[in-house]
């Protein structure tokens, strides 16, 4: 099993996981579904899955945040799959964590893939289709008796992000990222959920820096004891990095959109 697809779904569970502190997380996921839909992935094909009784097909085609409906159901599974679309083996994602995640790998050894499936929305002003959130984008899907020639269908192969294209904290400064050898400073400018792209890429990383040099600040200086005192007046910032977006109308090389304690900053190329 590639240790880089493991590595992205166990980030998908620990944003899962903070996002819900304060109570189980069981319990807050069966608290927001109580009304919701479950839906049930194809076992033969896991572009499919099932929502009250109809076979739906997942697409190619996405939508960004500002383009989702209401919250009706929810499939919140990771699945193993093989190079056939065929899954293996499946995990809910409200018990998933770190041991039960590497043994999904170990008991589904021949598994190619492992993807993240999580809520399912109605489209807006629209009942010819509904939208997945799958593997860190919106999926549209439709009836599977109403699919045409023209439709591309959900690419379950295209999951593996090679480390080209990733993005990582700039380990001199805090509010920089780093990605292909471009640094992108984070400005104070934030945007809406409607003016998000295509979704690119997940941090889930909590920095401490020092607000002057904005240098990260490692447990050993957090836990150093400042016995002179010098150090009593050093200003210190958390930021809580999570997902990178694209900016609808900006190319990624320019700026992208990263979501940092909860709101969307503007990251400009330096």
């Amino acid at each position: 099993m590639n240790k880089c697809r493991i590595f992205m779904m166990l980030l998908f569970t620990f944003t899962l996981c903070a996002s819900l502190a304060g109570c189980s997380v069981q319990d807050k996921i069966k608290e927001y579904s109580s009304n919701k839909e479950q839906c049930y992935l194809n076992t033969e094909n896991v572009t499919q899955f099932v929502y009250k009784g109809n076979d739906y097909t997942l697409l190619e085609d996405t939508v960004s945040n500002g383009g989702l409906g209401e919250w009706i159901g929810y499939i919140r599974q990771l699945a193993a799959v093989d190079e056939t679309g065929k899954v293996l083996l499946q995990e809910n994602m409200e018990a998933a964590a770190f041991r039960t995640l590497a043994d999904l790998a170990d008991k589904a050894p021949e598994a190619a893939y492992i993807i993240p499936f999580l809520n399912v929305y109605a489209a807006p002003n629209a009942d010819d289709y509904l939208i997945v959130d799958v593997n860190g984008g919106y999926h549209k899907a439709v009836r599977k008796e109403n699919i045409k020639d023209t439709d591309t269908v959900f690419d379950f192969k295209d999951t593996e992000q090679s480390m080209s294209g990733r993005f990582e904290i700039n380990p001199k400064n805090a509010t920089q990222l780093l990605c292909d050898g471009i640094i992108y400073q984070v400005t104070s400018d934030t945007i809406s959920n409607d003016e998000l792209g295509s979704w690119i890429d997940i941090l889930a990383k909590s920095v401490t820096f020092d607000t002057e040099t904005k240098r990260p600040l490692s447990k050993k200086d957090l836990n150093k004891i400042d016995w002179s005192g010098k150090n009593s007046v050093q200003g210190r910032e958390q930021w809580f990095y999570a997902d990178v977006y694209e900016i609808y109308g900006t190319d990624k090389t320019e700026a992208v959109a990263v979501k940092i304690n909860n709101r969307y900053y503007i990251a400009e190329q330096k």
